[in-house]
Order: structure tokens, then C-alpha cells, then sequence
């Protein structure tokens, strides 16, 4: 090996060092809470990131940095504002007051009254399923709504959606069915069900769609409208029909190969499952919170992955860090597909608590895993329950594997 190799070797650990400090140190310094309700008074300030896990999380206060929040209701107040990106995961999210960069939601409703000042990127429900989603007075609509004002780009996904407010930036979506009343300043890309524009609507720039039939528009909506109709094999009777029968029939198939799986590990490794099960049964909302942020991360934000690639290449060769690479990702899919059975399992125990009578734990895993899979399965909102189902399970493997790591004698017990 030259001396050209050796010192570009190390001056690649050398900068994968200071990367790896600097986000430590930015993690350290960052703000952690978990709790069943969380709420940043109006007046009070986080300096930096905040990390939130709970049930439910009311900031009237300033966020001056990121604000990275997972629960059941997550509300931004009139007076509050979050200076960074806000990441939300939650069954209700409501932005009343600012977020000044970017907003990253996946949730049954999402409600924007207040302001974002960048992109948007929203996975939400609704559509012809609108079930409220929320706790007490908090009653989040399943969908997106937009009254406010977003300055940059759109991104949804959604079952249902509704703007009557103002986009800056372009729209781009695919959605069940879209009633806009609003503005977009730009151009808008859509794949829509069922679509309704109204007169005080306007598109500044190109309205290009996708839907079942071409709609009639107010005349001067769009500076331009292009229609695309859809394949004709989603149009045609017979293949609906078909697809019908199709859903059904993969969702029986999974359902059938989660069972079967679910059998041989409670029959022959039993501890693969009750290990992380015990972790979420002991504290779901920080499980969860693990989960999310090991994710954030590993995989939505993939710098840590490869500074630990990096790493590898660095110390032990180019080989070596293509194993570790392709170690992270399918350690990743594994837990994806295997998140049913985990948190099927600790959904299976809750159950057996309401229940009268002593079942079984296999039964009861299988009636939780296949009420995921089945969840899983429905159209826009299956996506979340299987996101969720993942955090859990990833958080569940963290904490036990931390857990058996200070105590061994934890893994014996657990498994038994």
C-alpha cells in the first residue's frame, strides 16, 4: 500500500471522526422527553433539537432548533413555533402557529391553519374512511386540511384532502379524493380518485392530472390544464373486480405466511419474540421513541449508516464495508417484515388482558399480528400502521438488546 492510499485512508477516518463527534455532540446537546403528555408553555424556549414521545404533545413555546415528535395528538399552538424542520408521526397533527423550515408528517389527519414556511411532505388517511383521530377535546379529521400558508413545495399522499389555503411552491400528490378551493403558485402534478375544483381556485402555473374522467374547470383556474387518463386496466369493470379478489387473496397469503412464521418462532425461539415484546409491553412510548430515532438515523437520514460503512472501508477494506452495508439494509428489511409478529404479540397480550378465559399465547399472537396484517393492507392508511408496527418493533429490539446487554440474566428470563 503507497503513501498516496495510507493518507487518504486516514484522512477519510479523520473526517468520518469530526462528522461523527459533531453529531453526537448535536444529540447530547439536544433536548430528549417522554411522557404521557408533553407540553412547551407559551413563553418557553428549547435552545436546541427536542425529541418528544407522548401521548399527547402541545408546544405553545419556541423550538429552536428541529422538533422530532411521535404520540397520539401533536399540536403546534397559535403562539408556538418550531425554527427547524418539524418530523411528525402521530394519529392527529394540527400546525395552528409557525414552523419556519421544513414539515415531514405521516398520521390518519394532518391540519395546517398556521404556517410553514418551506416543504411540505404529508402521508395522511381519509377519503371515504374519514375517521376522527384524536383524545378528548383534540378531534383531528383523517386527512389532510390546509387553511394556512405553505412557502414551498407539497408533497401528499393521503386518502383525502382539502385546500383552501395557499401553496407557494408546486403540488405534487396522489390522493383519493381532492376538493381545492385554494392557491398554488407553481405547477401541479396530481393522481386523483375523485377531484373538485372550485371558482376561487387558482394555479399560477401548469395543472396537469390524472383521474378516472376529465373534469370540466372554472374558466381562467390554471394558466394551463393537461389531462392524462389512466391505464386503461384501472378503468375497465372486470379489473376492478379483479383487483378485488387480488387484495384479498395477498392478504390472505400474508396472513397465512405471518402465521406460519409466527408458529415456528414461538415454537422453536421463543426468546427472538419475547425479549423485544417485554421492551414495549414495559414502556410503548419510549420504545417507540427509540424506534423513531434509531430510524431517523439509520435510514431516513442515512448519515450514521454511513459514517459506520465509512468506518469499515477505512479500517478493514472496501469488502468488509459492502458487507456492513448490505448487513444494515437487510437488517432493516428483516425488521420491517418481522414487526407484524412483534407487535402483533404485545397487541395480542393487550387483548388477552380484556379477555376472560386463559388463551394461549400463540392464539393470542396470531390475533394480534393478523389484525396488523389486515390494517396493513387497507389503502393509504395501511402504510402508518405498518410505520408504526416498524418503530415499535425497532425500538423493542434496541432497549432488550441494550437490556440483555447489561444484565444477561434478562435473556434467560425473558424467554422463559
Amino acid at each position: 500500500m503507497n503513501l498516496r492510499s495510507v493518507t487518504i485512508r486516514w484522512l477519510v477516518v479523520a473526517s468520518m471522526a469530526i462528522l461523527a463527534v459533531a453529531i453526537s455532540g448535536a444529540a447530547l446537546s439536544a433536548e430528549f422527553s417522554s411522557d404521557e403528555i408533553y407540553r412547551l408553555a407559551e413563553g418557553e424556549v428549547v435552545d436546541d433539537d427536542l425529541y418528544v414521545a407522548a401521548t399527547e404533545i402541545y408546544i405553545d413555546g419556541i423550538v429552536k432548533g428541529d422538533l422530532i415528535a411521535a404520540g397520539n395528538i401533536i399540536e403546534i399552538g397559535p403562539n408556538g413555533s418550531v425554527e427547524g424542520d418539524l418530523w411528525a408521526l402521530a394519529g392527529g397533527i394540527v400546525v395552528h402557529g409557525m414552523v419556519m423550515d421544513d414539515l415531514r408528517a405521516a398520521a390518519s389527519g394532518v391540519e395546517i391553519s398556521g404556517t410553514v414556511a418551506d416543504d411540505v411532505f404529508v402521508g395522511a388517511g381519509g377519503g371515504q374512511a374519514d375517521i376522527p383521530t384524536g383524545m378528548g377535546s383534540q378531534v383531528v379529521p383523517s386527512g389532510l386540511s390546509v387553511t394556512g400558508q405553505i412557502g414551498g413545495d407539497t408533497y401528499v399522499a393521503a386518502g383525502g384532502t382539502d385546500i383552501s389555503g395557499n401553496i407557494g411552491g408546486d403540488l405534487f400528490g396522489a390522493i383519493g379524493i381532492l376538493d381545492i378551493s385554494g392557491a398554488v403558485s407553481g405547477d401541479a402534478n396530481i393522481q386523483v380518485g375523485e377531484l373538485t375544483v372550485y371558482d376561487t381556485a387558482r394555479f399560477d402555473g401548469v395543472l396537469k392530472y390524472t383521474a378516472p374522467e376529465q373534469h370540466q374547470f372554472p374558466a381562467g383556474v390554471a394558466r394551463d390544464i393537461q389531462y392524462e387518463a389512466p391505464p386503461e386496466s384501472e378503468t375497465a369493470g372486470g379489473t376492478i373486480v379483479g383487483a378485488i379478489f387480488g387484495w384479498i387473496f395477498r392478504t390472505i397469503a400474508i396472513a397465512v405466511g405471518v402465521a406460519i412464521l409466527g408458529w415456528l418462532l414461538m415454537r422453536f425461539r421463543p426468546g427472538i419474540l419475547a425479549r423485544p415484546v417485554a421492551a414495549i409491553q414495559s414502556n410503548p412510548v419510549e420504545t417507540g421513541l427509540y424506534g423513531l430515532l434509531a430510524a431517523v438515523l439509520l435510514i431516513f437520514i442515512p448519515i450514521a449508516s454511513i459514517i459506520l460503512v465509512a468506518f469499515t472501508w477505512a479500517f478493514w477494506g472496501v469488502f468488509p464495508g459492502i458487507a456492513v452495508f448490505v448487513f444494515l439494509f437487510a437488517s432493516s428489511a428483516v425488521i420491517w417484515f418481522l414487526s407484524p409478529l412483534l407487535t402483533g404479540h404485545w397487541l395480542g397480550q393487550k387483548i388477552g388482558e380484556r379477555l376472560d378465559g386463559d388463551h394461549s399465547p400463540l392464539l393470542l399472537l396470531l390475533m394480534g399480528a393478523l389484525l396488523i396484517v389486515v390494517l396493513g393492507r387497507i389503502p393509504f392508511l395501511g402504510w402508518l400502521v405498518y410505520l408504526l408496527s416498524f418503530l415499535l418493533a425497532f425500538g423493542g429490539l434496541l432497549r432488550s438488546g441494550a437490556a440483555v446487554a447489561t444484565d444477561p440474566s434478562a435473556e434467560t428470563a425473558a424467554a422463559q
